[in-house]
């Protein structure tokens, strides 16, 4: 009986290291995982700086263009005016100063927005009218083709009905 249970008892020391091993690998999968995780998160969270970079880069670029072309509007109607007013023509005064500032200076009136320039409808590419057809003239060419494929047919009766005609 000494043999039975000695190899008993290295049955049950085998079956806990296969055991401790299986434990020990699970442990190390689970802590790998948990470093994919933490690596996904730190280049989800680079991704989300660069957008965010890429986001303030395209306002920036949007509000360079909104004053290159509020300045292009501003030159525009200067161009059309007069180069010079007369000479004997008094000079604007300075705009006075407005009643409602405050003792050091701030004023109570809210600063006047910008003016915007309207946006202007870009123009279109002309087409060629000549190239394109138009809804009727398509509609009309295929009524005619209609008509011209039915034609011949309609001056043959079908066979069908030839056949079944009772013979003299």
């Amino acid at each position: 009986m000494a043999t039975t249970l000695s190899a008993v008892r290295t049955k049950k020391s085998a079956a806990l290291q296969r055991l401790s091993a299986d434990a020990d690998k699970a442990a190390q999968r689970a802590e790998e995982a948990k470093q994919k995780v933490r690596l996904a998160k730190a280049e989800l969270k680079k991704a989300r700086k660069a957008s965010k970079l890429s986001k303030k880069a395209a306002k920036q670029a949007r509000k360079k263009l909104e004053a290159a072309r509020a300045a292009r509007a501003q030159r525009a109607p200067q161009a059309t005016r007069p180069a010079k007013a007369p000479a004997d023509a008094k000079p604007a005064a300075p705009p006075k100063a407005s009643k409602g500032t405050k003792s050091n200076g701030a004023s109570k009136a809210p600063p006047a927005a910008k003016a915007h320039a309207p946006k202007r409808a870009r123009p279109r590419p002309k087409t060629r009218t000549s190239d394109k057809h138009t809804a009727a003239a398509v509609a009309r060419s295929v009524i005619k083709r209609l008509e011209t494929d039915e034609a011949p047919a309609s001056s043959n009766p079908p066979v069908e009905a030839a056949s079944q005609a009772p013979a003299p």
